[in-house]
């Protein structure tokens, strides 16, 4: 039987390219990384802050599939 362990830091680094992105994009000030990404969800579905804090890089995944198409090495 083969584990596969998650890289929790890469996919922590992910969503902060994202982020940072995504605060550029959007246009929130002051907000990069993490803070961004919840902004963005808590924009676009209405959700209090701690419920977007408490989602797991799984459900982030999901939700922010198909955010933008160009490779986050794009993203510089």
């Amino acid at each position: 039987m083969i584990i596969v362990e998650r890289n929790w830091n890469m996919e922590q680094t992910l969503f902060e390219k994202i982020g940072d992105h995504m605060a550029k994009k959007e246009g929130y000030v002051g907000l990069k990384g993490m803070q961004a990404v919840h902004r963005y969800l808590i924009d676009k579905y209405g959700w209090q802050p701690e419920q977007v804090r408490n989602l797991s890089f799984d459900d982030l995944h999901i939700l922010l599939a198909g955010y933008e198409e160009k490779p986050t090495t794009a993203w510089n």
